[in-house]
């Protein structure tokens, strides 16, 4: 497959400032996002890849504090530095 006849793949990504993936010749690569049309993007030439940052979308779901776990030491929060 010549580099005429690939496209670009774009993957959207939530971490930043820098992305590490694989290449297919196994070797680990290190991009680093920068800001450019209107958000965080970064190009690797090497697998043709566009990676674009995308916010996390704050969680659904209602997240409770365990009654397993021991109280933490700094919890300000719970209430629960008493103890």
């Amino acid at each position: 497959m010549g580099l005429a006849s690939r496209r670009m793949r774009t993957v959207y990504v939530a971490e930043y400032p820098a992305i590490q993936h694989r290449h297919e010749d196994g070797h680990i690569v290190t991009v680093r996002l920068k800001r450019a049309e209107g958000g965080f993007r970064a190009l690797c030439a090497g697998c043709e890849t566009e990676f674009v940052y995308r916010k996390p979308a704050p969680s659904a779901v209602a997240h409770f504090k365990s009654p397993l776990l021991p109280p933490v030491k700094g919890n300000w929060e719970g209430g629960d530095d008493d103890r």
